[in-house]
């Protein structure tokens, strides 16, 4: 391995620890769900409001992070938005009420969205084109191993020193990865004195080449003007929301409620879900790459399997349907795992080098965006059928959150039929 090549795995060890953390604190509500509702007094509405200030924020400050991606700098980007998610943590974990806790939460979102992007800039500028599919999935599985250790492993932590201490000490880790970033992270090998990786040809609908100078207005037009753009994006928005929503608050209470687990065990079952993710985030960019396989049909039939674990899931009834639980979240892990880079990298290769930032800056908050909505949307229809006498939701509460993922993920599949029907 050569010096260029050992700089580049040091630099993306950082970068996959910080992205381990923002992907952490996605799943993390579903864990301490109880503990936020008897602490703060709440119902499931305004939990799902606690939950989704992080998506709401994360959301808002794409477009921008993505801007001074492409001007400033990655690095200095990431830097701060770390130690914004920090600050944001430790807010969270010494919160009084629940608007403190949203207020934490709003603060850990607004941090943590200045990462990917800033990731993805990075790996352009010191990845080939072969090789940004696959570094990208990696990114992705690593953020997947953030949601896994969101499930079981931060389950034992809660039950060992509380959830206040456990997000404190978050919070600190965030911090210290920070300051390595600043110290490690480069925006481009001529940084290093290598030469830049090999040149690469982009086609834009204009027929220009843009230049990192370019208004911001010309920019957005570019992007915004292009159609494939907006069908992939529609396709992101309803699939990563949905997925986002039930992994991120409502997979542990589900199980506790209907199949009679307790938070352990379901903390076990719910690890199930980031696992599959990472698994399709590795092998699906793997398979695209090496053996030739069109994305589109890769696509189409993953959002297909994801359609039918829905209508699954909306039939288990409890205990005697347990088995049934084990494969479908592990499936649907999978298939979304693979769907999402896919969206990804087709955004990406749809504008030139130094729009790679602007673009992916302006799709990446789709799904989040849709889950910020998506969070407190399904407390409310949760709450329609009111808790039982024994705290718990009914079956046939979750089966309306059900009808709604499903209802999403047939526009998913719509929109990437649009998208990518060109291809054949």
């Amino acid at each position: 391995m050569t010096q260029y090549q050992k700089y580049r795995w040091r630099m993306f060890s950082i970068l996959g620890a910080i992205y381990f953390l923002a992907c952490l604190h996605r799943t993390a509500p579903t864990v301490i769900a109880r503990d936020l509702l008897q602490t703060f007094q709440t119902d499931a509405a305004l939990l799902g409001f606690i939950a989704s200030a992080y998506f709401f924020l994360y959301s808002v400050v794409q477009p921008p992070v993505g801007i001074l991606s492409d001007t400033i700098g990655p690095r200095k980007v990431v830097t701060f938005f770390t130690i914004v998610s920090a600050v944001g943590c430790i807010l969270f974990a010494t919160s009084s009420s629940a608007k403190g806790a949203i207020i934490g939460r709003a603060f850990i979102g607004a941090g943590v969205g200045g990462i990917f992007i800033p990731a993805l800039k990075i790996f352009s500028r010191w990845y080939r084109t072969d090789e940004f599919v696959g570094i990208t999935g990696i990114l992705l599985a690593i953020g997947s191993i953030g949601g896994i250790s969101a499930t079981l492993p931060l389950t034992y932590l809660v039950m060992l020193f509380g959830w206040r201490i456990s997000f404190g000490v978050i919070g600190l880790f965030a911090v210290i990865c920070a300051l390595i970033c600043w110290f490690i992270i480069r925006d481009s090998p001529e940084e290093k004195n290598w030469p830049p990786i090999e040149a690469e040809i982009f086609q834009e609908t204009t027929g220009r080449h843009s230049s990192e100078s370019m208004a911001l207005i010309k920019r957005f037009s570019i992007v915004l003007g292009n159609s494939r753009f907006w069908m992939i994006t529609i396709a992101s928005f309803f699939a990563g929301s949905t997925f986002l929503t039930f992994q991120g608050l409502w997979v542990v209470p589900y199980l506790m409620d209907i199949f009679s687990m307790n938070r352990a065990k379901a903390g076990g079952l719910l690890m199930l879900l980031p696992l599959g993710f990472s698994v399709g985030s590795i092998s699906f960019g793997y398979l695209i790459n090496r053996l030739g396989i069109r994305r589109n049909r890769f696509l189409l039939n993953s959002v297909s399997i994801c359609i039918v674990c829905w209508i699954i899931l909306f039939f288990l009834n409890g205990r005697g349907s347990y088995l049934f639980i084990i494969p479908l979240f592990l499936v649907m892990g999978i298939c979304v795992g693979g769907i999402l880079p896919v969206l990804m990298t087709s955004v990406k290769e749809l504008f030139p080098l130094d729009l790679t930032g602007t673009a992916v800056g302006l799709m990446n908050p789709a799904a989040f965006l849709g889950t910020a909505i998506f969070q407190p949307f399904t407390g409310f229809l949760l709450d329609m059928s009111g808790m039982l006498e024994s705290g718990a939701y009914p079956l046939e509460a979750y089966r309306r959150i059900f009808v709604l993922f499903l209802i999403s993920f047939s526009i998913t599949y719509l929109c990437a039929y649009l998208a990518f029907k060109k291809e054949g």
